[in-house]
């Protein structure tokens, strides 16, 4: 891990620089004072809401995995991400999986099975706001768009092979058990049940796709999520007053920004979510200060309330950092309760 908080680190550290490059700072300062802060109280409700429909798609697809109650899964939730703005290399996610299943018995597997399969259903909403930038607005011709397309396909890819991989993993199990079980033979037996527990365990995680009504319903859910997250950037653009920006200017951001924080950066994304802010902003004539200026808004109306909340809910589950975060967690045992 501490190589890649490292690499991460330098990362950041190499977009920060991109990003903050030529900036005016004197008139950095004067933008960021013309801010009117009552616009970003929408934005803030918006994001903050974010996070109860991403808990409520999140039980839906844990369903194969067993009972959860809301209130756990939306603790574990806002756990996570609050994890991945103080902690290096995305360890939100693994948060998410340990403290669910400390809360509640589930098998961490298995949620972790499921937390992949959320960031599919992520992914390709992700993806199809990317095409219908392309397909309608007017950046489509421009030569710098073009970049982003090109990553837009690699990520489509990777999407399409790691779906291909899970799918395989749910639909011949017992091929993967087999694997697993052939490639643990030079350990303990004891080593070679809890893999396979844990292979099976996994496996089950990915079940969801086979319930269509859920899959319908986790699927509008995500659209819903993206939008919420797209039209609260537009509040922002508006406590600056750059009431010309259209409102595609708010999905651009939202897909170069997630695309962009998928690469390995320090704690929060820092630096990277700047520079997309800021490229994505200057397509629509914004200078680099007021784009910057933008990026640092945008960036601190996210980060603080869900840091704050992340760690309220961290103490209400009598839970510590170290334990869903950056220490090591207890290994799974075949009896690790129900649901696993």
């Amino acid at each position: 891990m501490r190589r890649k908080a490292i690499i991460g680190g330098v990362i950041s550290l190499l977009f920060l620089y991109l990003a903050f490059r030529r900036v005016d700072f004197d008139r950095l300062w004067i933008v960021l004072q013309s801010v009117r802060w009552p616009y970003l109280i929408p934005n803030i409700v918006m994001v903050v809401g974010v996070m109860w429909l991403r808990a409520w798609r999140w039980q839906g697809i844990l369903k194969p995995v067993g009972k959860a109650r809301y209130q756990r899964v939306y603790s574990s939730t806002m756990i996570g991400f609050m994890v991945n703005n103080v902690l290096p290399a995305r360890l939100g996610e693994i948060a998410r999986a340990v403290s669910l299943a400390k809360t509640t018995g589930l098998s961490r597997s298995a949620v972790l099975a499921t937390i992949i399969v959320e960031r599919i259903y992520d992914s390709f909403t992700l993806l199809l706001f990317l095409w219908m930038v392309f397909l309608f607005s007017r950046i489509s011709q421009l030569t710098e768009v073009g970049r982003i397309r090109e990553v837009g396909w690699v990520f489509l890819a990777i999407n399409v092979a790691l779906l291909g991989i899970l799918v395989v993993m749910q639909v011949r199990n017992e091929l993967v058990v087999r694997a697993v079980r052939r490639l643990s033979r030079f350990f303990s037996a004891r080593v070679q049940q809890v893999a396979t527990e844990i292979t099976e365990k996994f496996a089950r995680g990915l079940t969801m796709h086979h319930d269509w009504p859920t899959t319908a319903g986790v699927s509008i859910l995500s659209i819903i999520i993206w939008l919420c997250l797209a039209l609260s950037n537009y509040f922002v653009f508006l406590a600056f007053g750059f009431n010309h920006l259209p409102i595609e200017a708010s999905f651009v951001v939202l897909v170069v920004v997630s695309l962009m924080i998928s690469i390995p950066s320090t704690a929060g994304f820092v630096g990277v979510y700047h520079w997309a802010t800021q490229i994505s902003l200057q397509i629509y004539g914004l200078d680099k200060t007021q784009a910057v200026a933008v990026a640092v808004v945008l960036h601190a109306a996210q980060y603080i309330p869900i840091t704050l909340l992340g760690f309220y809910w961290l103490r209400r589950e009598h839970l510590r950092l170290s334990t869903v975060g950056g220490g090591k967690a207890p290994p799974e045992t075949p009896d690790s309760g129900p649901g696993g």
